[in-house]
This record gives structure tokens, C-alpha cells and sequence, in this order.
């Protein structure tokens, strides 16, 4: 498949980064022309310099050959006009990042297909996390009724030593799947027969209903957050702390621009804000930072997040989520006693991801570690995995079934459980596994 994606920023490369490792065929094309040089250097995809609402930029990046364009610029404008150019010259299919939720609406139809919009998304996974403290991640599916978590397992879990199989077993008026485990960096997809350790990694895929119960089956401590305390004051900082406030926590928002923080308070009123500099133990100590309060560290500094989560941690706080923008770190974070992270190219991939996808793909997560991609898909009445057992199916070595959507009722599957037209299932899979999947589930 080629695709052109337009804007080469952190969202855009790293969207193009992971198309051509997945086998794409990918033009970049990018209006800063010492950016574009940088990609040229690190992207295995052609790169054009340019503006990608130009019709002439766009023929030069092979918009005739394009399946999908994808405009991802840090300009709303630019970004439909993008899509209307590629549409004019005859692309169909045609992405948008969008962030004026007015203009969300209004640019539908006209010229483009779909809209993203990745920090929102992100403030949305960040929500779920504060409501789940000691999780890693938290993805919902299947209009919110499955959700994929994860967590490490804590040494006092009972799952130690078990293995999947005996796991299911001892459940009790409840049941979840193990998809996935992340050990010593090695990702070992779920099988009856693989034994949990601490300190293993895991994906689990479960029930809504059920999620405090998986929590608890890690070792996620439950834990009560009553503050959340918010550093940045970029859009994925405001719409977090907004989000939290509509859930009744309480948000203090630190931001070290005095301006940017005056705006803040003023449109945000039940928004306690601060100006200082969250880095400073002093300032963390004068705000009691301790159990109950969730610290939230969303800049666009890595520096800044890492460091001030660990006084946050240090200090006693009951969650910490840091933002990270280096793809690079984002395996070391957790690792030196980070609960949670995020990213907004994750979200911007993920959002992406289902576009990208064959077949009745309709949403996709990307995790960040493990190389574990979760899909939801409706069964379509031609799809070959349709009417077969999943202990019959040809399923790949890195592919596990999580959760089945039924009419309305969640069905966590066994070997015996059979596909039918109309059902969302919920599988996770290696990068690898993932073409196959999209052959068994479609048409």
C-alpha cells in the first residue's frame, strides 16, 4: 500500500516510521526543509519538501499510486486543505488531524474522510489510567464493554508461578485472558502452558465490569485518588485536567509561563492553577504531595516529566504518569518507578493504525512496549474464521483471541467458542501476525 503522509512532526514521522516497518510504501512530505533533511537521514520512505496542500507537491509524493493520505500537521487548515487537494485529484480515501472540534463537523464529507485528533485521545487514556492507579496502560473496545489493560505483576500477586491455563481456572464468577507478557525485554505471547513471574509485564483483556478484579489479580493495589495534580499547560495537559474536574477530582495544574497559566485560570475556573517550576521538590512539598493524589506530568519535555514524577513518586503519590516524546525512553520510564506513560505518536499511530488495516478493521492500540497491537474487528458473513472453533482456527504463533462482542454480551472465548457474523472480536497480535489476522477476520 503507498501512503502520503503530510507533516513530518512527531506525529507524522513516527506514523511513517512504523507504516514502513510494517511493509508500506511511504511519502513524507514536509514544509521545513531542515526537517525534511533530518527525516531523509532516519525514514526509509521517499521524503518531498513542500507544502502538502500544493497539487504539484503532492503529484511530486505519487498521489496518482496513493491509497491513503493521512494530513497530520500541526495546522487544522493546512490539513484540510491537504485532504481536498489529494480528494480533487482523485484520491478517495483521506485523514485528517483535526483539533477545533467546531471544524471537526463542518470538514466531514467535505473532502475528508475521517478525523483524528491524538492528544484528545491521549487525555482520554490518561483519564482511564487515574481511574485505575497502578496500571500501565488501559484501552477500551467493543464500545467500551472490553477493556485491554496493563500492568506489572507485583511479587505478592497470586498469579506467580501459575501457569495461564490454571489461572483460568481458579477464577471464580469471572474470566479474562492473559494475551501477552513482556520479560527481560522478550515478548511471549499467552499460551495455557506459559507460567507468570513477578514482575512480568501483561496485557490482559477483560470485561469492563471486571477491571478492578484483573487490577486487583496483578497486584495493582486499589487506591483512592481524590487530587490530581496536572504539570504543562499544552493541550494535552488542559484537556486532562478538564476531564478529571467533570469527574469530581480535584486538579491543581502547575505551569511554569506565567501568561500561559493566567489563560488557564481563566477559562478553567474550578481549576486550581500555580505557577513554578514542578522539578523543584520544594514546590511538590508545599502542595503535600502524598497517597491519594495522582501526578500527572504532561510537557513536551521529557527532562521535565521524568524528573518531577519521580520527586511526585518519592514524595509518596499514589500514581504517577509521565508524557514522553522520545520514542527512545519510552522503555525505561517505567523501569525506574513511573507507574503509567503516555504519547501522543502512539495515539496519533493508533488512531491511523485502523485506516491502514484490510478488512472490517474498526480500532487498533499500539503498545508501546512488547510489540503487541490490539484489533477490533466485525466478523463479515464471507470472513473465513466465520462458524469455525478458535481451537480449530489457523490463528498465527503471534495471535491470541481476547474478547468476543455478541449482541450486546461479552463473551470471554475459549477453544470451543465459535465465530459469527455480526461478532467484534478483540485480538491481539505481533506485527508479524497482523496480515493474517486481517485475511481470517475479513472478506
Amino acid at each position: 500500500m503507498r501512503v502520503v503522509v503530510v507533516g513530518g512532526g512527531a506525529d507524522g514521522s513516527h506514523l511513517a516510521e512504523r507504516l514502513v516497518a510494517e511493509g508500506d510504501e511511504v511519502a513524507v512530505v514536509e514544509l521545513d526543509g531542515h526537517r525534511a533533511s533530518e527525516l531523509r537521514d532516519r525514514l526509509d520512505a521517499q521524503v518531498i519538501e513542500g507544502n502538502g496542500a500544493n497539487p504539484s507537491v503532492l503529484k511530486r509524493a505519487g498521489i496518482s499510486k496513493a491509497e491513503l493520505l493521512f494530513a497530520v500537521t500541526d495546522d487544522d487548515g493546512t490539513n484540510v486543505l491537504a485532504c481536498q487537494t489529494g480528494r480533487a485529484l482523485g484520491l478517495e480515501r483521506t485523514i485528517a488531524r483535526i483539533e477545533n472540534t467546531e471544524l471537526r463537523d463542518v470538514v466531514l464529507g467535505s473532502g475528508v474522510e475521517a478525523v483524528i485528533d491524538p492528544r484528545a485521545a491521549t487525555a482520554d487514556k490518561i483519564v482511564g489510567l487515574v481511574a485505575h492507579p497502578g496500571l500501565s496502560d488501559y484501552f477500551r473496545f467493543c464500545e467500551a464493554s472490553v477493556v485491554v489493560l496493563g500492568g506489572v505483576v507485583a511479587p505478592e500477586s497470586r498469579l506467580v508461578g501459575l501457569s495461564l491455563a490454571d489461572m483460568r481456572r481458579s477464577l471464580r464468577g469471572w474470566d479474562c485472558v492473559i494475551a501477552s507478557i513482556v520479560r527481560a525485554g522478550e515478548t511471549l505471547v499467552g499460551r495455557g502452558g506459559t507460567v507468570v513471574e513477578a514482575y512480568d509485564k501483561i496485557i490482559v483483556v477483560v470485561e469492563e465490569g471486571n477491571v478492578e478484579k484483573a487490577s486487583d489479580l496483578i497486584g495493582a493495589t486499589p487506591r483512592h485518588i481524590g487530587r490530581a495534580v496536572v504539570v504543562g499547560g499544552g493541550r494535552v495537559a488542559t484537556l486532562t485536567a478538564a476531564a478529571l474536574r467533570r469527574h469530581g477530582i480535584r486538579v491543581t495544574l502547575i505551569h511554569d509561563d506565567a501568561d500561559r497559566a493566567h489563560t488557564i485560570a481563566e477559562r478553567y475556573s474550578k481549576i486550581d492553577v500555580i505557577v513554578a517550576d514542578a522539578t523543584d521538590p520544594r514546590v511538590l512539598q508545599r502542595l503535600d504531595i502524598g497517597s491519594g493524589d495522582a501526578f500527572l506530568s504532561l510537557t513536551r519535555s521529557d527532562a521535565i516529566n521524568v524528573l518531577s514524577s519521580l520527586i511526585a513518586g518519592r514524595l509518596g503519590a499514589s500514581s504517577t504518569v509521565a508524557r514522553y516524546n522520545r520514542m527512545e525512553v519510552a522503555g525505561y520510564m517505567e523501569t525506574v518507578g513511573i507507574d503509567a506513560t503516555v504519547s501522543t505518536k502512539i495515539a496519533a499511530a493508533n488512531a491511523a493504525l485502523r485506516f491502514v488495516r484490510r478488512g472490517a478493521i474498526i480500532s487498533a492500540a499500539d503498545f508501546a512496549t512488547g510489540g503487541i497491537e490490539a484489533l477490533e474487528v466485525e466478523i463479515p458473513e464471507e470472513a473465513p474464521a466465520r462458524g469455525i472453533a478458535i481451537k480449530d482456527l489457523p490463528l498465527p504463533e503471534g495471535a491470541v483471541v481476547g474478547a468476543i462482542l455478541r449482541r450486546g454480551r461479552t463473551i470471554v472465548p475459549l477453544g470451543s467458542s465459535r465465530f459469527e457474523a455480526g461478532d467484534r472480536v478483540v485480538v491481539l497480535a505481533t506485527p508479524d501476525a497482523v496480515r493474517s489476522i486481517e485475511r481470517l477476520f475479513g472478506e
